[in-house]
């Protein structure tokens, strides 16, 4: 806790210098956070309606990490407050036409949409380990179709309005997949099984198909921008075209896609536990990258500063604050004990 307050003030620092740069670095730990939390979240209700024994072996990680949503009300507070550094539709003159601004990109329906979203995941959060049997899988199933519905709307406010006017029509799709490749890259590093664990295997055979799943969709999407010859999106881009945006890019691509793919096809890597660990924590690097990439470029370089000490000092608290809301009182962080054993 002392940590990540430690690197939330120096945040606070970096606002006095630079309030958009530190307002888009604090912006990029909160949507790197909330796709773990969400995504523990979305885990846990597709497993109520498909049961499996994967579900099982990352409860103690998936769990946890979903009774850390209400914390994300907290953590959004400053987003909301840094509206009008952050989001170009904020600012005068603004960057969408007056219809879009009065209906939807106004400061009221942004606030009013996230706590929609906040308090939707935090009511399925707090019943859905309470709801059994048919009663839980009716709640997993009404809570999937909540959810389906409003990442598409919060992805765009949080990520893609960032410089209103691109848009994309797969972006929700791409956010809620990738929300699921974080929050099983997080179970993979924190589930406490053993290497001879069966239902390793079917957790780096889920954590694969999410992989790919979510580099095909981007990949789709670059495709069809690239081939249509957009120029609004086109400029997206070419706005990224140079140092060190670039390279973030390829570090996106490559720790989040193909070096957890090559070494998830292995089964030696797929089926035991430390090796997942280590591919789990590299795709979390990736995440974060990409996240970085989507975020910081409208804002300069001095937006990857902030970002990593947003990632630290959020995640810092939530890992502080985990054992407390899972179980009601103060416990070690070491969900990954087992292995010691």
């Amino acid at each position: 806790m002392i940590g990540g307050i430690a690197a939330l003030l120096g945040i606070v620092g970096g606002a006095i210098v630079d309030p958009a740069a530190a307002s888009a670095g604090w912006l990029v730990g909160f949507v790197f956070w909330a796709q773990i939390l969400v995504g523990s979240l979305s885990l846990m209700m597709v497993h109520r309606l498909t049961s499996g024994d994967w579900g099982e072996i990352i409860a103690p990680a998936t769990e946890p990490a979903a009774a850390a949503i209400p914390l994300l009300v907290l953590f959004a507070v400053p987003i909301f407050v840094a509206i009008p550094a952050l989001y170009p539709w904020a600012q005068q003159p603004p960057t969408v036409k007056p219809d879009v601004l009065s209906l939807y990109l106004n400061r009221p329906a942004f606030v009013a949409r996230s706590l929609v979203a906040f308090a939707g995941w935090s009511a399925l959060a707090l019943l859905l380990p309470r709801a059994a049997g048919e009663r839980g899988q009716l709640l997993a199933a009404f809570g999937l179709v909540f959810h389906a519905a409003i990442i598409s709307s919060v992805s765009i406010d949080w990520y893609l309005s960032v410089e209103a006017p691109f848009a994309s029509s797969s972006f929700g799709a791409s956010v809620a997949v990738s929300s699921l490749v974080a929050a099983l890259a997080w179970a993979a590093v924190w589930m406490p099984a053993a290497d001879d664990e069966p239902a390793v295997g079917d957790v780096g055979a889920l954590l694969l198909a999410t992989i790919l799943g979510i580099t095909y969709i981007d990949f789709m999407a670059v495709l069809v921008i690239w081939y249509g010859d957009l120029p609004r999106e086109g400029a997206w881009f070419v706005a990224r075209a140079r140092f060190p945006w670039t390279a973030l890019a390829v570090a996106a691509f490559a720790l989040g896609s193909l070096i957890p793919t090559l070494a998830l096809i292995q089964s030696r890597v797929r089926n035991r536990r430390r090796p997942l660990r280590a591919v789990g924590l590299t795709t979390l690097v990736g995440i974060a990258a990409n996240d970085a990439y989507l975020i910081a470029p409208p804002k300069g370089v001095a937006a990857l500063a902030s970002g990593l000490l947003a990632i630290v000092g959020i995640g810092l608290i939530i890992i502080s604050v985990i054992p407390f809301l899972a179980r009601g009182q103060p416990q070690p962080f070491a969900w990954g004990a087992h292995d010691v054993r």
